[in-house]
């Protein structure tokens, strides 16, 4: 596996493309240009990868290996980004309801 190979692979477990896009701040074409080679990626990119998860040393090495087991460091994202994900669905939740009050005590004063 090459980089842009590796890269891919990562993107793909990662959730897709625009996932790791949106995780790494940049825009999917952005991301796009580094995974067709247009675009080599500078030491932030690859920093922000690193903070993802992703194993910097696989990626840039010439190994043609699966990467090593997932990085602690993501299973601790993951699970982060799933409570955040349970209280905004919780806080959504909570706003339609209020709304139905909200509805329901306009139309008893009309």
């Amino acid at each position: 596996m090459n980089f842009i190979e590796k890269l891919r692979f990562f993107a793909e477990n990662f959730g897709g493309i625009s996932k790791l896009a949106d995780a790494l701040g940049i825009a999917q074409p952005s991301l796009s240009r580094y995974l067709s080679g247009d675009v080599n990626p500078g030491l932030d990119f690859l920093l922000k990868l690193k903070d993802l998860g992703c194993d910097i040393n696989w990626l840039l090495s010439d190994s043609p290996d699966p990467p090593p087991a997932t990085n602690p460091l993501l299973e601790v994202r993951i699970k982060e980004l799933e409570e955040e994900n349970q209280r905004l669905r919780d806080s959504i939740s909570q706003i339609a309801l209020l709304t139905q009050v909200v509805e329901s005590k306009k139309k008893k004063k009309k």
